[in-house]
């Protein structure tokens, strides 16, 4: 409400503020923006806006200010109450004051116009003479008491006038109402803007509707008053193109369906000014009179008749016009017949007649131009007949008539007589010079020039003078002549009179400059009287001032050796400070041209100041120096940053700007010295500022510790040794960390963290510098090893099928950007048994971290066709399954390196050529394959791909499988097939999965449970263990289970008794393994055609076959047992390949997918999760829970999480009875024997075949056998 802030509209700066509670009703500023006036109350307050001070204030006693503004000339301020208007001067002297009533607020109701003021009062609209106060003219508009406003063009010809939803527009001459604007709401101000082109309507809620003048005034104010004209034809007229104005005057006429009288006499005119046309003039003229008598018509024929010397007759035309004209035109007709009167001759009676509408019309300021024109041809007149004091007579009565006007009057004026007014000031005053100098007054001839010079700027000029004429002025007037002492000892005076930024030797520099270079105007000035350094000093200031500052000091470097003897002390200081403006000029250019990223033009600025050799030079080469290093000028930028340090070694900037060149230059190991040295000044100077500035930089010992970590974090997790791709050298990992080092990217990355250590690009870099590619494939004889290559570069090796694969797998790597590559050859140092151990154990990890692994199919040639892949022996080595399997991205190459089936893809794991090769291959789904994750999952279904797998030495069957299921073992190759019995016995001891002991076969070395090979594995362990039983079964069979078992307590005891059985697991070579065992009667033996068959009675599974190679009737005593005790609880450990089998496929849970998926075991179909039986067991044990209560979670069956002993009874039962089911079911059992020697252990007997039996019938005694069964045996 009572705050006032400027702003700069240019740098969007705030320049001036004024805070005060009370209500501002008007702001305004001066001409010439320097001062401000405000009104609070019943005061108004000047401020100078630089000084940000009040200047005068303002008194109205104790009545509030409605308005307040500046005249146009800025030598007056108009202040209105609603009792008066009061006119002040700059110094805040009342001079006038007039009693008038202004009725609207917040300065809507006060215009100047000249030194006239327009007042809204009531309901009319006055205009005053603000000199004397007197009224000129008033007329009555519609008045509400609402919102008013008005607003007045330049030329002040209209007046519009805002009320409610209304803008009128008034001719202020005779007051007659021009156009009209209907707003939808109502109006709280308008403006027109200063090309008189538009208005601006402003209303409820800031919003603001810009209107085209043209739209809406009548025709006349619009265009040309009296003259109805076509927009071409009036433009050509306008330009003096008289010819192309007749021909479309003509083709109107010719075209126009009715007789055009005004197209006919506007074509008079334009025929009379083409001369010799006086006679086809006259009869246009006559023609449109004819037609339709009017104004223009009698004029044209006025005209026309005078052009062809019949004055009188012409004269007394021109009076008929006055019978067609409007009162409110008299006017202006009279003052168009002086004009007529001027052209015939009668030159004193015309500025005469002029004169007498100057004291009594209201447009005098058109009668004042009239007038001045009038003078201007008389002065010219006498000056051609050498009269230069009568022309200075006539010339010096026009100049104080003068006053600027842009109306639309004069235009009609311009179109009858051909007088042009443009520019008229400058017309007089050239002349006035002119006439001066040619009557010797030298002197006056120069004040008057420069006043007419100095004039240019002033709002009310009428156009800029010519530069050519101040040229040629100027030059006359300066240039030595012997007989013109007089006048050079009037330059000399003028010279001492006026200051030089205004002499007239700086205005022959202007208009010189303006059409000649700076050399070409020193040649011309070479007869000047003046002194040279005089001209030169002009000249470079002009260059200065028009912003050509090169130019400025190229003349200024000229000009200093030359006159280096003529100069004195004040000339020594003028170019002093000359150095110094343009210095800082040329500096702000080129910040100009930084910002603007313009680096050329910035780079050429601060070279034309440093030519200069300021006290600012270290400045000027930082700011150069970063201007040549945007633009990738490094070794000129490093040029710039030495010079700041020879000109101040101290100063931290020069090594600042050397470490951006250096870095720029890719010479960043130069560039770390630099910066730091940049930070050893900072800490060292004696300004606060600069060594707290210090603390904003990062040390690059910080960035590169931080890079050493990131390289360790991600070499952790890589091969031990890797092939450097670049080098061919082999490199551990001491070797990989220090070669990041020698990398340009590690300069780079400390350089570029000057101020904030960037670890997201650290570790991109980082890690895209060490990823790394790993080989598939088979082994060849004389493969190159760790102990030969690690003396060698790769690319050295000597000639052979085996350094020739090794070295193209490098190359390979290489072209493809990677600068580490890893093969099983030379990369494991075989004689260090630790290294061998981790190499083995880390090899499937390292094949996942791998960014590809490369497959060299040696037996597949080029070209290569389907089913080479499936068929090659590349696929039947047991180390390449986990190389494939392990790997993200595969490539495969035929023996030639070139691409197999020529796959030009990324990754051909997932190209479906691939994909249906490895299905063939492995008889496994690639649904299946691509699902296998290392760890403890989908343990039989990993040893049933691992079991058609081949090696070269018996322990790598098991090793080549520790990635895979990620275990660690002891290495230790001679142990043969013991150390897949490791494998196996780890396998079960860490997941509790029980399928790892059904197979047939041959027991191993390690373990009489565990196989002696792997390939055991590629039967089923469908067969062992009992069939899934669904839902629907289950509940048919437990429902009859419960009618026909009298004693529910036993079935809850055996439930019992298998719920408190430990987990399964090894402890060395010793299992301890739960299960239920059944004594066998006597053996018998008989042979089936080849095989030998023993047969036995039990008490509980009756008569059972066993076809194995051993001789059963040796041995004591024969057990079978039970072991799948996870499957008779319905829980399931984590290594399980069982797969739930859904309610509605019960009858087809056996088949297989026409892709050629492997049958899964069945999984119990309510099982909702996979549960970890170790981690589980662990659990159990902490808390006094059963194993089984943990494993048998079902949804929603929150009870399944209590021991036993906490279910409930029925619930019990009932997982009792389950239980009973399941144990009825036909499965396979496991043939034991005491082992001689250790009665308290026991070993198993393999069989060649499976021994499949099923309880015959679960009555109570068989039922207390069975729970006297559960046992926990310890197998060796």
């Amino acid at each position: 409400m009572g705050n006032v802030l400027v702003w700069d509209t240019e740098t969007y700066e705030k320049v001036f503020e004024d805070w005060d509670g009370r209500l501002i009703t008007a702001v305004d500023f001066s001409p010439d923006s320097t001062r401000l006036l405000t009104s609070r109350a019943s005061t108004v307050i000047v401020w100078d806006l630089a000084l940000r001070k009040q200047v005068h204030i303002l008194g109205h006693e104790f009545s509030a200010v409605q308005a307040a503004k500046y005249s146009p000339q800025g030598d007056r301020i108009a202040t209105a109450t609603r009792e008066s208007v009061r006119v002040w001067d700059n110094e805040g002297n009342l001079h006038v004051r007039i009693p008038v009533t202004v009725t609207p607020d917040y300065n809507n109701g006060l215009l100047w116009f000249n030194h006239h003021l327009f007042v809204l009062s009531d309901s009319t609209i006055k205009e005053f003479e603000s000199s004397t106060g007197s009224l000129v003219t008033e007329w009555p508009v519609h008045h509400s008491g609402r919102f008013s406003c008005i607003a007045l063009p330049q030329h002040g010809e209209f007046i519009a006038y805002s009320e409610e939803n209304t803008v009128t527009f008034w001719d202020t001459s005779i007051h007659s109402q021009l156009g009209l604007i209907q707003h939808p709401q109502d109006i709280i101000s308008i403006a027109i803007s200063p090309d008189n082109q538009f208005i601006a309507i402003d209303g409820p809620g800031g919003k603001i509707i810009i209107r085209k003048l043209a739209d809406v005034l009548l025709p006349c104010h619009s265009t040309v008053p009296l003259i109805d004209i076509t927009d071409t034809a009036l433009d050509s007229w306008r330009k003096n193109r008289l010819a192309d104005a007749e021909a479309s005057l003509t083709e109107t006429i010719t075209n126009s369906r009715h007789k055009n009288h005004h197209a006919l006499a506007n074509r008079a005119l334009v025929r009379v000014h083409l001369q010799h046309w006086y006679q086809l003039a006259i009869d246009d003229a006559e023609n449109s009179i004819r037609i339709r008598p009017s104004i223009i018509g009698y004029i044209a024929k006025t005209v026309a008749l005078i052009s062809g010397g019949k004055k009188a007759e012409g004269c007394r035309v021109f009076d008929l016009a006055f019978r067609h004209c409007h009162p409110n035109e008299v006017d202006f007709l009279l003052l168009i017949k002086a004009v007529v009167l001027f052209v015939a001759g009668e030159h004193v009676d015309a500025v005469s007649r002029v004169g007498d509408l100057i004291a009594t019309v209201h447009f005098k300021s058109i009668c004042y131009v009239v007038q001045a024109y009038m003078y201007l041809r008389l002065g010219n007149t006498r000056m051609e007949n050498s009269d230069y004091a009568g022309a200075i007579r006539f010339f010096e009565r026009a100049r104080p008539q003068m006053q600027y006007h842009q109306a639309h009057r004069l235009l009609t004026i311009t179109l009858i007589s051909g007088w042009k007014f443009d520019g008229l000031d400058m017309m007089i005053g050239q002349r006035l010079c002119e006439a001066l100098y040619a009557a010797g007054r030298t002197k006056d001839a120069g004040e008057c020039f420069l006043k007419l010079v100095n004039i240019e700027d002033v709002p009310d000029s009428s156009g800029p003078i010519s530069t050519e004429w101040v040229s040629d002025f100027t030059h006359r007037y300066l240039s030595a002549s012997e007989s013109d002492a007089n006048r050079h000892r009037s330059l000399l005076m003028l010279q001492a009179t006026f200051n030089s930024s205004t002499s007239i030797l700086n205005e022959w520099a202007k208009a010189t400059l303006a059409s000649r270079s700076w050399k070409d105007s020193l040649v011309a000035a070479v007869d000047f009287v003046t002194p040279r350094f005089a001209t030169y000093r002009a000249i470079c200031e002009h260059l200065e001032t028009i912003d050509c500052i090169t130019d400025a000091i190229d003349c200024f470097h000229e000009m200093v050796p030359k006159l280096a003897q003529e100069t004195d002390g004040e000339q020594e200081k003028w170019i002093m400070y000359f150095k110094s403006r343009c210095g800082r000029k040329l500096e702000y250019l080129g910040d100009l041209a930084m910002s603007a990223r313009q680096h050329d033009v910035a780079i050429f600025e601060y070279s034309a100041a440093l030519t200069l050799k300021l006290r600012n030079q270290q400045a000027l080469f930082v700011k150069r120096s970063k201007a040549r290093a945007n633009m990738g000028l490094w070794i000129d930028a490093l040029h710039d940053a030495n010079e700041v340090i020879t000109l101040d070694p101290s100063s931290p900037s020069g090594y600042e700007r050397k470490h951006a060149a250096l870095r720029g230059a890719g010479r960043n190991g130069d560039a770390i010295d630099a910066f730091e040295t940049m930070l050893s000044k900072m800490l060292e100077s004696t300004d606060s500022e600069i060594r707290e500035r210090s603390r904003r930089y990062v040390n690059p010992a910080q960035t590169e510790a931080t890079i050493r970590g990131a390289i360790q974090d991600v070499i952790r997790e890589s091969p031990l040794v890797l092939i450097n791709t670049d080098s061919g050298r082999l490199l551990d990992k001491s070797g990989q960390s220090s070669s990041f080092e020698s990398q340009p990217i590690f300069h780079e990355l400390v350089t570029s963290m000057t101020t904030d250590i960037d670890r997201a690009r650290i570790e991109h870099e980082v890690g895209q510098y060490y990823r790394y590619a790993m080989f598939s494939h088979k082994w060849e004889d004389n493969e190159p090893l760790f102990e030969k290559v690690i003396h060698i570069v790769v690319y050295d090796l000597e000639k052979s099928p085996t350094h020739e694969k090794l070295q193209m797998f490098c190359k390979i790597v290489r072209d493809a950007g990677l600068h580490w590559a890893w093969s099983d050859t030379c990369c494991i140092n075989k004689a260090d048994p630790s290294v061998l151990q981790e190499a083995l154990v880390s090899m499937f990890q390292w094949y996942r971290g791998s960014t590809m692994t490369l497959v060299l199919l040696r037996d597949v040639s080029s070209p290569s066709r389907r089913g080479d892949l499936a068929r090659s022996i590349w696929n039947t080595r047991a180390w390449t399954f986990q190389e494939y399997h392990a790997s993200k991205v595969v490539r495969f190459y035929n023996k030639d390196w070139t691409l197999y089936m020529n796959l030009d893809i990324l990754n051909h794991k997932e190209s479906p050529e691939i994909i249906s090769e490895m299905e063939e291959a492995t008889a496994v789904s690639a649904m299946s394959l691509m699902a296998l994750q290392p760890g403890l999952e989908d343990i039989r279904e990993k040893l049933l791909l691992a079991s058609t797998r081949q090696t070269t030495r018996v322990e790598d069957a098991a090793y080549s499988l520790l990635g895979i299921f990620s275990l660690s073992l002891p290495v230790v190759y001679g142990e043969g097939d013991k150390a897949l019995g490791r494998l196996l016995a780890q396998l079960l001891t860490s997941s509790g999965d029980t399928s790892i002991l059904a197979w047939t076969g041959k027991s191993g070395n390690f373990n009489s449970c565990l196989p002696a090979k792997i390939s055991v594995f590629y039967q089923l362990p469908t067969s062992h263990v009992p069939r899934a039983i669904t839902s629907a079964e289950m509940e048919t069979i437990t429902a009859g289970l419960r009618s026909s078992l009298v004693n529910l307590s036993l079935v809850t005891k055996l439930y019992d008794r298998l719920n408190d059985l430990r987990v399964p697991l090894f402890a060395g070579k010793r299992m301890t393994l739960p299960c239920i065992v059944f004594k066998l009667g006597p053996v018998s033996a008989s042979r089936s055609s080849s095989e030998r068959v023993f047969r036995a009675q039990t008490a509980a599974l009756g008569i059972v076959e066993i076809k194995t190679d051993e001789d059963l009737c040796r041995l004591d005593s024969l057990y079978l047992v039970h072991p799948w005790i996870d499957h008779l609880l319905d829980r399931q450990p984590v290594g399980s390949v069982i797969e739930t089998i859904p309610e509605e496929n019960t009858d087809n849970q056996d088949q297989s997918s026409s892709m050629g998926e492997l049958p899964m075991i069945p999984r119990p179909s309510d099982i909702t999760s996979l549960v970890s039986q170790t981690r589980t067991a662990r659990l159990a044990s902490r808390f006094g829970l059963s194993f089984a209560a943990l494993t048998t979670t079902r949804l929603g069956d929150a009870g399944s999480l209590l021991p036993p002993s906490t279910l409930a009874q029925t619930d019990k039962q009932t997982r009792a009875l389950q239980v009973i089911a399941r144990l009825r079911q036909p499965f396979g059992a496991l043939l034991l024997t005491p082992n001689p020697g250790n009665v308290a252990a026991y070993k198993r007997v393999a069989s060649e075949s499976l021994i499949t039996v099923q309880l015959e019938d679960i009555i109570p005694t068989i039922l207390n056998k069975i729970i006297d069964a559960v046992r926990v045996l310890d197998v060796l």
